[in-house]
């Protein structure tokens, strides 16, 4: 039985404690937040959740095996740094860092603790990405030739990171997990179109070294809320829709197309369309909650997570880079191994 501290219960905080208290595994948790408005709706939603503004309280509790870090980014490397000192294991949601060397202090303090380092890439946990990683796999969609997706919203009413880091970070990770691969080459397209001081949309591309891309649209200008993903291998493609849930996910055969081949003498009708869709039954889980289990899954048995802290570092090198990139006026940026 694992005991939990959440510090952060603003936006995403309250969610990380319902999902913690939905686990067998899960023995109590304690909540801490600097808002004591925060606190009074958390007990209120949560009777059972002991509060505290003090994190201290958090590090000095000897029932708490994991502390959980739901708080602005920046506030993330000091954080992290007192919890895994404290010996607890990490979670922390995304992303993991405001710097890469933020990260790599966080992973390299992970390891001498010899402590799991989880980062919050939701998505990957999501049961029709999860079933699309296993289609591309087993070469059910042949090889991957290219991925993009689409990403938009009405954005937060505050907040301290862009849009790049803020909704990029979901569609960089997902890539990353579909290709099994880092990018070698980030280019990034940007605008500040309706924030008076934050890019509010932007463009990514990310080249890889075999030859395939994957590019991303970011956006908080939209009322429409998308959430799109699509990867295309040379045999079939899937789409992740979101609206869609819980028949998220779509996958397409190649299609037809009588023109190849086509002389001149043959005389057929010349037409091409969509393969067979097929809509696979998924998990019924909610993607936060298989996160959470996953998290103490890996506390039990000492195997790093799906998301560790490698994965959160290397997206966050993906999204600096990005950054780097609108500075110099979208030129690519190399990464380096």
């Amino acid at each position: 039985m694992i005991g939990v501290g959440v510090v952060g219960v603003g936006y995403w905080g309250p969610n990380l404690v319902r999902s913690l208290l939905s686990l067998p595994d899960c023995k109590l948790v304690r909540a801490c937040d600097a808002k004591a408005g925060r606190l009074r709706y958390l007990k209120e939603q949560f009777p059972q959740v002991e509060v505290t503004s003090d994190y201290a309280d958090l590090l000095h509790d000897s029932r708490l095996d994991a502390i959980c870090i739901a708080t602005p980014v920046s506030t993330h490397r000091d954080l992290a740094l007192r919890a895994l000192a404290s010996g607890r294991h990490v979670f922390v949601e995304k992303p993991l860092a405001p710097s890469s060397q933020d990260a790599l202090d966080i992973v390299e303090a992970a390891a001498h603790r010899d402590r799991v380092l989880a980062t919050g890439h939701l998505f990957v946990y999501h049961p029709a990405i999860v079933r699309l990683r296993e289609e591309l796999s087993a070469g059910k969609l042949g090889t991957l030739c290219y991925m993009e997706s689409e990403r938009v919203n009405l954005g937060p009413p505050a907040s301290e990171v862009d849009v790049i880091w803020d909704l990029a970070v979901h569609d960089v990770s997902i890539a990353i997990y579909l290709s099994d691969q880092q990018p070698v080459e980030v280019v990034a397209f940007a605008g500040r179109y309706v924030h008076p001081s934050l890019l509010d949309m932007a463009l990514l591309v990310l080249r890889y070294g075999d030859g395939r891309l994957s590019h991303h649209h970011v956006s908080w200008l939209s009322p429409n809320k998308v959430r799109r993903f699509f990867a295309v291998g040379t045999t079939g493609s899937g789409l992740f829709d979101g609206r869609f849930e819980p028949k998220a996910l779509s996958l397409f055969d190649q299609g037809y197309d009588s023109r190849i081949g086509a002389g001149d003498d043959q005389v057929v009708e010349l037409k091409y369309g969509a393969g067979e869709v097929r809509v696979p039954d998924l998990p019924a889980i909610e993607p936060l909650r298989a996160e959470c289990q996953h998290f103490f899954e890996c506390i039990l048995s000492g195997r790093p997570p799906r998301a560790d802290g490698l994965a959160g570092l290397n997206v966050v090198r993906i999204l600096e880079a990005a950054e780097r990139s609108v500075t110099l006026g979208s030129r690519a940026v190399v990464l380096r191994s």
